[in-house]
């Protein structure tokens, strides 16, 4: 798996002089699974970039934003190359950034909360499996929840998000997570409150152009089956679709290969060296990272896609994408 390129000047102007050239460098496979699974090819790449990026220079609310072929196409991927409905899942990234900034901006993998999560191995990236989705690993109980609270835990998922994004490998493949529940105690799970729950649920539901494969969890306790299904009446029905639930992780890692299984787990992976390699990537794409804070929107337009109770996708009756048609006649 390559590196993401490591320009750090990506430019904020909704209206450059001129865009960047895309040039598809991936293997076969991801090639394959782009056409099969998202409609992309050469030509509806090209196509959709030039209406996307004509839209946002046309936008009476967008300020600021990368107009940088690898930034739009985790959208369009994500949106299956539906230019009105990427459109609308980059506004609404947009917005979502502005309206809660504690929890999405100025995320910073040289914060010492954040430094300190990650050493500790909350999560780790293990690698990709071969159908080209990358498989992440939740170990809860490693999380210090006499340390840091819900927001500390809802950033260092933001974190990981952004950074993950930088892959194109993750914005065509997707990913798979291992979540592991052993030991973990009721304090893992009490913390968070309703208003945390919405407003994390709808970032990963709506807000982050993320392609969840499986969510697989063992171990789970009974004690706190109450607060995760409050939690999941936040959840897009697609997303419940993907979660699995194991009785034991004996069974849950027999869903994964051999190859992608730590050390820990009967496999042969060093998940202190994994730890390592991602925080490098983290620092090598730190000021990529925060520069996305440069972007803007007139976040008051949207203050009323959070005040609803129930959120559903699509939401923007003649919003994002009545804009695009109106926009792209002229």
């Amino acid at each position: 798996m390559s590196p993401p390129a490591s320009s750090n000047n990506y430019s904020v102007e909704k209206r450059p002089q001129t865009y960047d050239q895309y040039e598809f460098t991936l293997p076969d496979l991801y090639r394959k699974m782009a056409k099969d699974e998202l409609r992309e090819d050469d030509e509806i790449r090209e196509q959709s970039l030039t209406q996307m990026r004509e839209w946002i220079a046309k936008h009476p609310y967008i300020r600021k934003c990368r107009t940088d072929a690898s930034f739009l196409l985790r959208f369009l991927r994500f949106r299956k190359y539906s230019v009105p409905m990427a459109c609308e899942a980059l506004e609404r990234y947009l917005a979502m950034r502005e309206t809660f900034p504690t929890w999405f901006k100025k995320l910073d993998c040289n914060d010492p909360a954040m430094r300190e999560l990650f050493e500790d191995g909350v999560c780790t990236k293990l690698g990709q499996d071969s159908e080209g989705r990358m498989v992440i690993l939740f170990r809860v109980k490693l999380l210090n929840v006499d340390k840091f609270g819900p927001l500390e835990q809802g950033r260092l998922v933001a974190l990981l998000i952004e950074s993950l994004l930088e892959w194109e490998e993750l914005q065509i493949g997707g990913f798979r997570v291992m979540l592991d529940f052993t030991d973990t105690v009721m304090k893992h799970y009490g913390m968070w409150g309703v208003s945390d729950m919405k407003i994390f649920m709808d970032a990963i539901n709506r807000s982050y152009p993320i392609r969840f494969r499986e969510i697989n969890g063992a171990k789970f306790p009974k004690f706190a089956v109450s607060i995760l299904n409050l939690l999941l009446t936040f959840a897009s029905p697609k997303l419940k679709e993907r979660i699995v639930c194991h009785n034991t992780v004996l069974e849950m890692k027999g869903k994964f290969e051999p190859s992608l299984l730590p050390q820990s787990y009967g496999g042969e992976l060093d998940t202190e060296e994994m730890g390592r390699k991602f925080l490098k990537h983290l620092e090598d794409r730190r000021n990529v990272i925060l520069a996305l804070d440069d972007m803007d929107i007139d976040v008051a337009h949207y203050s009323s896609l959070w005040s609803q109770t129930n959120l559903v996708e699509n939401e923007v009756e003649g919003g994002v994408a009545g804009s695009f048609r109106k926009l792209n006649v002229d």
